[in-house]
């Protein structure tokens, strides 16, 4: 008998077993062919499967579907359509075609573009990606609608969104990976694949309090605030006992999950006060992709069912540690090898596509960090609860040492070993080849590298792109090295010792918390890139450019479109953070300093204390309304693109606004704050 998760898994996918049971088995069979080779689907069979998805639609009750794409906005996007089709006699009936399920038109003009789109030239399409299921998703009222993947692009054919780029990065790096792979004796290889496993964090807060936080509900963070008494010194959520209202809303997420095939599998309490974690289980690049938009969802829309509000931005409350989405990549091929595994009999096979992993990360450095830099991240980044904004490798002690043994030809190689508890008593327990580094930003861990600078409220695509395209690019650098050669393994064993040796200076195996750590990265000739408005430009740098051509994956108009994109939302999340601090200061701070200064004053007697505590505040005061005058003369007049002027004039006027609030914070009397203050949203 099957269990209730057995029976809730996949429910509204459109997998494989459901597609067997809709469509006739010639044409089943022609579709897992294409899908497992690659290529484009006939007319005909996709006539067929859409016939199939709308049997299967009528039969779990969804009246419409919707074309679901990823924008450029870390957001996911779709318009609802009906399968309704109206006949003669003022009928309809239900109807979707191949038409229907392959294209879909939008408004690009409406998306981030980069002015690729104007308002008087806006169409763009959806084309169905069939790479990543189809799935049904059903809100709090039981409408059920059918979602379909798809890709976005301009009328012109140029990317408007994070997938096209993705899958194009996917195709370049299986393609070069099985080139190199056939060269060792592999022959029977056809793809290679990336796999994902993002573990995404999150804080849950009363929605009673985020409603009454304008800085919530319009930047998804605090922009003011005075630390709490009690942070996270003493470790007490971590891991702790999960209270009954979340380990409720908890299992209501994961049962929606598992019913849209998303494989939930780990949840815990982290490590500041009201942030959980959910980790699923590995699934292929663009489908973890989509997977994680509709884990943010679906966090999002339970949270409210228990009045409570997700919130995703990376650093929601300063002085607490942020939030991130750590990625978990491993390569492997079709026939079942993962090329990142430490333990593989063919150690030739693994250091290659290590070294190439480590080699690529040094070699694009300036693209690995750029890919994650945005105005909320790099407030997280580089704060000793994440790791630092220069992008470095852990590669072990062991690895490295085992790395240099097979270079110097010998064959020793230690298996993994027991963990020795000094227990008689505790079962013996297997350890992992190395240890993990929790402060390094690429970090290898045994069989996968773990990239820890995602952001939480990130989408994973592009710095899944930039990943898989730099080391595409090395592969491919190196197949090109090998492929007339006859000696191919020896040949390659010098060219990893060389590749290491070159870029081997990415690789600190130490703690990148500590203060030396800078210093030494930068003589290494590593470059720390503190904010997105530092990095953006180096898109268009020209190896950067000749990267993505090389690969196929960016041609030089949509990297500049991505750069102009990146860099206006960024310049504009500043400046709505300015304006939406200032319409707090002056709707609900302001008014609330006044009638604590005006009861002082009534109430002043010969009392030293009371007198001291009226002079103190309305010292305090005077200088917050001077900060947030000049705030608002920048705001209002004098804030432009000009980067210097941003980060040296404006950000610091932001900071003097914050820093003279929090003082004042400290001193108001709770019955008389109108804003919840971090005591109150996290305890």
């Amino acid at each position: 008998m099957k269990s209730k998760t057995e029976k809730l898994f996949g429910e509204f996918v459109f997998s494989d077993r459901v597609m067997k049971k809709y469509l006739d088995i010639f044409s089943f069979h022609t579709y897992k062919k294409i899908k497992s080779e690659g290529g484009a689907l006939t007319y005909d069979i996709a006539q067929k499967i859409a016939k199939a998805i709308m049997k299967w639609a009528k039969d779990k009750k969804a009246s419409h579907y919707t074309h679901w794409f990823m924008p450029l906005t870390n957001q996911s996007a779709g318009k609802q359509v009906s399968f309704i089709e109206p006949t003669k006699g003022n009928k309809f009936i239900e109807k979707f075609s191949a038409k229907d399920l392959i294209k879909g038109e939008t408004d690009a003009s409406s998306f981030p573009n980069g002015g690729e789109r104007m308002t008087f030239e806006a169409r763009g399409y959806t084309v169905w990606d069939y790479t990543s299921p189809i799935f049904i998703k059903e809100d709090s009222a039981k409408n059920r609608v059918v979602y379909i993947p798809t890709a976005f692009c301009s009328y012109n054919g140029t990317c408007l969104d994070e997938k096209t780029p993705l899958l194009r990065a996917l195709e370049s790096l299986s393609e070069n990976s099985a080139k190199l792979i056939h060269l060792l004796g592999y022959k029977n290889v056809k793809k290679v694949n990336l796999s994902v496993g993002a573990e995404q964090e999150y804080f849950l807060i009363n929605s009673n309090d985020f409603n009454k936080r304008f800085d919530l509900k319009i930047v998804g963070r605090t922009l003011l605030g005075a630390k709490p008494v009690k942070s996270q010194e003493l470790c007490s959520h971590y891991f702790g006992v999960i209270e009954d209202k979340i380990s409720i809303f908890m299992n209501e997420v994961n049962n929606t999950l598992w019913k849209m095939g998303i494989s939930a599998k780990l949840q815990h309490n982290e490590v500041a006060p009201n942030q959980y974690e959910i980790v699923p289980i590995y699934s292929l690049a663009n489908i973890s992709c989509d997977q994680n938009y509709l884990i943010l969802q679906t966090i999002k829309e339970t949270a409210n069912k228990y009045n409570m509000t997700a919130l995703f931005s990376e650093k929601p409350f300063n002085g607490i540690n942020g939030s991130g989405k750590h990625a978990n990549l491993s390569i492997s091929t079709d026939t079942g090898i993962n090329l990142f595994d430490l333990g593989l009999d063919d150690r030739l096979l693994f250091y290659t596509f290590f070294v190439c992993m480590v080699s690529s990360i040094d070699k694009y450095n300036k693209l690995i960090r750029l890919s994650t830099a945005y105005r909320d991240n790099d407030l997280r980044l580089g704060g000793d609860e994440a790791p630092p904004a220069i992008v470095s490798v852990f590669a072990s002690d062991y690895v490295l040492n085992s790395l240099n043994m097979f270079f110097d030809d010998k064959k020793h190689f230690d298996k993994k070993k027991y963990l020795d508890t000094k227990v008689k008593s505790l079962p013996q327990a297997q350890k992992d080849y190395c240890d993990r580094n929790r402060t390094s930003p690429f970090a290898f861990v045994g069989n996968k590298f773990e990239f820890r600078m995602v952001g939480s409220s990130q989408s994973l695509a592009f710095p899944l792109t930039c990943i898989s395209t730099s080391l595409s690019k090395m592969i491919k650098d190196l197949y090109g090295k090998l492929k007339d050669k006859e000696n191919v393994r020896e040949i390659l064993t010098d060219e990893l010792k060389n590749l290491i040796t070159l870029h081997g200076k990415v690789i600190n195996n130490g703690n990148c918390y500590d203060k030396n750590w800078k210093d030494e990265a930068l003589s290494r000739g590593l470059i720390e890139y503190k904010d997105g408005l530092s990095v953006y430009d180096k898109l268009l740098d020209d190896d950067i450019i000749e990267l993505f051509k090389d690969t196929n994956v960016l041609n030089r108009d949509e990297l500049c479109l991505r750069k102009q994109a990146l860099t206006s939302k960024y310049i504009n999340t500043i400046k709505l953070e300015a304006k939406t601090m200032l319409e707090m200061l002056n709707k609900q701070i302001f008014p609330t300093i006044n009638t604590y200064i005006n009861s002082l004053s009534v109430l002043m007697s010969n009392s030293n204390a009371r007198t001291k505590t009226l002079m103190t505040i309305t010292k305090l005061y005077e200088e917050l309304y001077k900060q947030a005058s000049k705030l608002s003369t920048l705001t209002f007049e004098k804030f432009s693109e000009d980067v210097e002027f941003i980060k040296l004039e404006f950000l610091p006027q932001m900071s003097k606004v914050r820093s003279v609030y929090d003082e004042i914070e400290k001193l108001l009397p709770s019955n008389l704050l109108d804003i919840p203050t971090y005591n109150d949203m996290l305890y």
